[in-house]
């Protein structure tokens, strides 16, 4: 949003400044999906890097149709934790977050859970999701 102020001679304009948050919105149709790189470190130890890129989908409880947003890696926050058996990754970005939790079982690993929290600008409709899986399982050392 941009604001233009008009300054006359001899007069002095002050917009005062307000904060807003921006809450994404769903669109009708799958869109490109940026891929970002999301890392987690302990000290100068990475435990958890993860170059993907994120669409959230969710069904319009009005019109009953799928609804996607495509998450832009460059206006995310990550953070997270390294443990020896489970680390998690967690992404926000405005209006939810995505957290990732990993299970290491050698010579195993995999994503435990994925949860997601959506909140949209139009008629602050708010999603949930969970999956408790066994998800992406793979060899120590691999993607």
């Amino acid at each position: 949003m941009t604001k233009t102020t008009t300054i006359r001679p001899g007069t002095q304009t002050t917009i005062p400044s307000t904060m807003v948050t921006v809450r994404p919105t769903l669109a009708p149709q799958p869109s490109p999906i940026p891929t970002g790189t999301y890392t987690v470190s302990s000290g100068n130890r990475t435990c958890i890097k993860a170059v993907m890129g994120l669409q959230l989908m969710a069904q319009n409880t009005e019109t009953k149709r799928m609804e996607y947003m495509a998450v832009n890696p460059n206006a995310t926050e990550t953070s997270g934790s390294c443990g020896t058996v489970q680390s998690e990754l967690n992404i926000t970005f405005s209006g939810g977050f995505i957290n990732f939790t990993f299970v290491k079982q050698a010579p195993m690993y995999y994503v435990s859970k994925i949860e997601t929290r959506l909140q949209l600008s139009s008629g602050g409709m708010l999603y949930y999701a969970g999956i408790h899986e066994k998800l992406f399982t793979t060899k120590l050392g691999n993607s």
